[in-house]
């Protein structure tokens, strides 16, 4: 655990040094400047790319799991278990995919004793819930959905603790980038997330949101998104591609040309900017990243 955490802290200074707070999905855009950026546009971009390897979180709306919490996600996942603790708080996860992750909060409804399915809380139990309880624990199951909801069997002393589960948050390792920052509260509300998980768990081409319906495309460091008219909507990708200055920002366009080449160990790429100037890049590999800049 504290190679962990010592690897995530300077995961945290390189992009300091960098100055990419922009990488954060709860930071407020960047202002930039007209003029800063046309000249960045027609000197060439200048970047470094990193492969993220910590984990993002989105949150329910109200909840309440803190750095603490977090971190006890964190020891949780390396020791292999599914339920943890923090601020008198039971959680539980189940795996979406790939690094990815749904966390559930628990809220202990009954309590199994020598075979005898007792309330707790003030919960009324129905004689349906008691024998789906007694059936869950008969065929040694962690998690059943009853009537829509979905419980879990937990220890809890000598006894198996049995809860309800609610939404509390989504744990991956892949940032959501709009290519209209207009779309930012979509891409970050929980909902959007969790329907773009399921459906990558499930390996489907669309998902919807809100009655809208968006497509998935999978290309190099990630996956496309696009709207209901096939626009681009976002990416969401596992490479950070970070300007090096903070003054600047990058397209899309131009990352996604960036993570194309490191998924297919390219040294040089082109990209057209929005004059229509095509400007040749090279690809250097470092120690823990790549640095990409205008070719001399």
């Amino acid at each position: 655990m504290k190679t962990k955490i010592t690897k995530t802290l300077l995961i945290l200074l390189f992009l300091a040094f960098l100055s990419a707070c922009a990488v954060n999905q709860g930071s407020p855009e960047p202002v930039i400047d007209p003029q800063t950026e046309q000249q960045a546009e027609q000197n060439g971009y200048q970047a470094n790319a990193i492969l993220n390897d910590d984990l993002i979180f989105t949150f329910k709306t109200n909840e309440v799991l803190d750095g603490d919490g977090v971190m006890a996600f964190s020891q949780a996942l390396d020791n292999n278990r599914q339920q943890f603790t923090t601020n008198n708080i039971i959680y539980h996860y189940e795996p979406l995919g790939e690094y990815s992750y749904r966390i559930y909060r628990l809220t202990p409804i009954a309590e199994s004793l020598l075979g005898t399915v007792e309330p707790v809380g003030g919960a009324i139990l129905s004689n349906e819930l008691i024998a789906a309880i007694e059936t869950a624990l008969a065929e040694n199951e962690l998690t059943f959905e009853h009537q829509g909801t979905i419980f879990v069997l937990s220890e809890a002393r000598k006894a198996v603790q049995i809860s309800t589960a609610t939404e509390a948050a989504i744990a991956n390792r892949y940032y959501l980038e709009a290519y209209d920052p207009a779309y930012n509260e979509i891409i970050r509300a929980y909902n959007f997330v969790l329907n773009l998980e399921l459906a990558l768990q499930k390996q489907e081409r669309s998902f919807f949101h809100q009655g809208d319906k968006y497509g998935i495309l999978e290309v190099a460091g990630g996956y496309t998104i696009s709207d209901s008219q096939s626009n681009l909507f976002a990416e969401l990708s596992n490479i950070y591609v970070i300007p090096k200055s903070s003054s600047t920002s990058i397209p899309l366009g131009f990352k996604n040309l960036v993570r194309n080449a490191i998924e297919n160990e390219q040294t040089e790429f082109s990209y057209i900017d929005s004059a229509g100037i095509e400007t040749e890049y090279q690809v250097e590999k470092l120690d823990n990243s790549w640095a990409i800049n205008p070719a001399k």
